[in-house]
């Protein structure tokens, strides 16, 4: 089991699919899997340093979605709290890590973002071979002045690389983070990070290659 694991960790191989005329969704992973990226995948983020906001990982409660191969895996904070102080003020209230293989490209104003805005890390490969995987940071603001809730992606800039307005919506039921790609067509689809299986922030993206 922890050879096949280990097959599907390179995380590079997967697409969001073939062009298709037809919308789709991207496939839940199984929690076992993701919880196995997620022991590669937490050490490799722990090495970087000046992130804006500190994760502590909760490794157990990873998810993920994948199309064939793992794309995307979501690692939330641990004790995550519907308040905290923090998100009060910048940088936020940590949320978890997001993990993404290479070529996967959050849209702003409709383009994809640099890839060079993106973390990077590097992991082992079961073949040996050194493995990139692209990296965000998210976090919980709350703007106290308009009493609004934001979702912000931190890449390798100070400032948030995506700020996404927090609203209602219901996920898939997974706790206390959930991760969903939907409606994928021509390799771009809608990101859906579910808070608590109440709360929601909207993002689209990519799959432009390695």
């Amino acid at each position: 089991m922890k050879k096949v694991v280990l097959s599907i960790a390179a995380l590079v191989a997967c697409a969001l699919g073939t062009t298709s005329a037809v919308a789709e969704d991207l496939e839940i992973l199984d929690p076992q899997i993701c919880q196995a990226f997620a022991q590669a995948l937490i050490p490799a983020a722990e090495k970087l340093e000046k992130l804006q906001v500190k994760v502590e990982a909760d490794p157990e409660k990873a998810c993920g979605v994948h199309k064939e191969q793992v794309g995307l895996i979501l690692i939330p904070h641990k004790d995550i709290k519907p308040e905290n102080e923090a998100a009060n003020s910048d940088p936020g209230a940590p949320l978890g890590h997001l993990f993404m293989s290479t070529g996967y490209l959050p849209l702003v104003d409709g383009k994809p973002v640099e890839q060079s805005k993106l973390h990077e890390l590097k992991i082992d490969g079961q073949d040996g071979t050194e493995r990139k995987i692209s990296y965000l940071t998210l976090a919980a603001r709350h703007t106290v002045d308009d009493d609004v809730w934001h979702l912000y992606a931190y890449g390798t800039d100070a400032k948030p690389l995506l700020d996404i307005r927090i609203g209602e919506g219901a996920g898939p039921g997974t706790q206390p983070l959930a991760l969903e790609v939907k409606d994928v067509e021509d390799n771009t689809g809608t990101a859906y990070v579910t808070i608590f299986d109440r709360y929601q922030g909207t993002f689209k993206i990519t799959y432009k290659g390695e």
